[in-house]
């Protein structure tokens, strides 16, 4: 038991940055939680903290030892809570990381009613468009866009992730609707920029998956998320190639017009995921299967895209003889 202790008591220094921080977690005195670590260096016989008068920070073990640790530790408090709520209603603290405007738009407007369904569970929400590491953020749930990569995660698929590109009335009462693709070389157009140390800009992935073509956009703004690009869209700065479930509603309300409706894509999926299936926590499984009944039911996520794009289409969606979409190039 002791090591045991030794092992909680690191993960949670590490966690929290400090032995008083970790204390606070445990409810012990920070004094118990720096001698339960120095035993467990001493049973390893190498140096896992770095200490300091100011700061605490990891050794290479220490990261590495960090590392091996934290999911068999979270395997056993999801054991321990499993068994806990076992005939009573979830409760505890749920820690979930959403991509921004999604979580803005579709998950917070959600939460209330969950939160009247289980009133014993807090939910910690983190809005945040760079991927999270699951398990080193100490998440219980996850909702990005992509694909499923990763092996270790439970991945469930919510709702295909469709974009469309899109302007301002005034933007294109000024520069013009385009009705081609090639047409968009005429206008400035909004640019997400990757997030690699070069910083280049991504490129546009325009109609059906298997014949999109990426055509040459250029413009005189670049940003790191797609909300303040719709921002700057919605202020008339030029197009923008955005998620359809973030702009619907901004069609709705005349703030942004859809064009070129023949060429939306679908180059991603959101997903639901959460990192094992065993001994699931009761507040995770009722949360996953929450949001999962009420996003797959909202039209504004599974209907065809153009159904939900054709009571904003102002020009004609068959383009004319000299108006091919040529997904081939």
């Amino acid at each position: 038991m002791k090591g045991i202790r030794g092992v909680v008591g690191f993960v949670r220094t590490v966690e929290a940055g400090s032995f008083s921080g970790a204390a606070k977690a445990l409810g012990i005195s920070a004094v118990a939680v720096g001698k339960n670590v120095q035993r467990l260096e001493r049973q390893l016989g190498i140096r896992l903290l770095q200490r300091s008068t100011r700061k605490l920070s990891l050794t290479e073990e220490g990261r590495q030892f960090y590392e091996r640790c934290t999911g068999p530790l979270r395997d056993l408090e999801n054991a321990q809570s499993a068994i806990a709520e076992k005939g009573r209603s979830p409760s505890g603290s749920l820690r979930v990381t959403s991509l921004s405007p999604f979580g803005r738009t579709y998950v917070l407007p959600l939460i209330p009613a969950f939160s009247r369904l289980y009133p014993a569970i807090e939910i910690e929400l983190h809005l945040d468009d760079a991927v999270s590491d699951m398990i080193a953020g100490g998440y219980d749930v996850g909702i990005r866009a992509g694909e499923a990569r990763d092996g270790s995660m439970v991945m469930r698929e919510v709702a295909p992730l469709n974009f469309v590109v899109c302007g301002a009335p005034t933007y294109l009462a000024d520069r013009g609707i385009p009705l081609t693709i090639a047409d968009l070389s005429k206008h400035n157009c909004l640019r997400l920029s990757g997030r690699g140390p070069a910083g280049r800009s991504l490129n546009w992935l325009l109609g059906p998956r298997k014949l999109a073509v990426s055509p040459p956009v250029s413009g005189n703004f670049v940003a790191r998320d797609i909300t303040t690009l719709v921002t700057a869209a919605v202020h008339g700065q030029g197009l923008v190639f955005a998620p359809l479930p973030l702009v619907l509603p901004l069609f709705r309300t005349g703030t942004l017009r859809p064009v070129l409706q023949e060429c939306v894509s679908q180059p991603a999926r959101i997903f639901i995921h959460y990192v094992s299936r065993k001994h699931l926590p009761a507040r995770v499984k009722v949360f996953v299967n929450f949001m999962l009944e009420h996003l797959r039911s909202n039209p504004d996520l599974t209907s065809n895209p153009q159904t939900l794009l054709a009571p904003f289409v102002s020009v004609p969606m068959k383009p004319g003889p000299g108006h091919v979409y040529d997904f081939t190039l």
